[in-house]
């Protein structure tokens, strides 16, 4: 059962990390009150992340074995983690928008699902410029049902990306996530409507760790539903 909104985008963020891991080839394994990927690292994604502001002693027991660089993302802002050998990295604010429509949007001829291997390496030049990167998303993530990597295509150039990903639900309802957003920033408004116009029926929800944008999210609906922060072990 999920509490609320905080709980709800902690738990779609660690599906959608539970996935990226898993295709990399590690352990994963959902806990009372956090989720935990064990023999494997990946830049840019943790190896826990809680669902609990007080995820229990097997948390504890889980950080010690995790390997120097891997990271925990603390998904209420409530763990002082400098003691077991963690360095704070960066806190940020989930962000929740409810429906705004009971009926699903026609999709635009701009949006594009990335389905094929050709497409995705496309995106990926467009998400990041650091080709070593790359391979955290390999094709196979293409074939989950809970994930859709999107993309805004002008004049058959992508123009702004994201991911998608599904689960839990809220209310009776299915949470949309949605992650690793990219585009011209000077255009974060219009990618970001762009992205999200098929999906006025769905509660979505994301994080942002750069204050300075986040009055775009709130002219699209969303609101704060509280903090988190990310750690680095030493």
């Amino acid at each position: 059962m999920i509490a609320g909104r905080q709980e709800a985008c902690a738990h779609n963020n660690a599906l959608w990390c539970d996935a990226v891991l898993k295709s990399a080839g590690a352990k994963t394994q959902f806990h009372a009150g956090f989720w935990c990927a064990r023999d494997k690292t990946l830049p840019l994604y943790p190896n826990i992340v809680t669902l609990s502001p007080k995820p229990g002693a097997d948390f504890y027991a889980a950080l010690t074995d995790l390997p120097e660089g891997a990271g925990v993302k603390d998904s209420f802002d409530s763990l002082d983690l400098g003691p077991s050998g963690f360095q704070k990295l960066f806190s940020g604010t989930w962000l929740f928008r409810p429906p705004v429509s009971s009926k699903r949007a026609p999709v635009s001829s701009d949006w594009h699902k990335v389905a094929t291997s050709e497409s995705l390496r496309k995106w990926l030049v467009g998400w990041n410029s650091n080709e070593s990167l790359h391979a955290v998303f390999p094709p196979r993530l293409l074939e989950r049902k809970a994930i859709d990597f999107a993309a805004i295509v002008k004049d058959g150039t992508v123009k702004a990306g994201a991911v998608f990903n599904t689960g839990p639900k809220l209310d009776g309802k299915d949470v949309l996530g949605i992650s690793n957003v990219f585009c011209r920033k000077t255009w974060l408004y219009s990618a970001l409507h762009d992205l999200l116009e098929p999906f006025p029926n769905r509660p979505l929800c994301t994080y942002e760790n750069d204050a300075s944008v986040l009055p775009v999210y709130r002219q699209l609906g969303f609101e704060p539903c509280g903090q988190l922060s990310v750690w680095l072990k030493q």
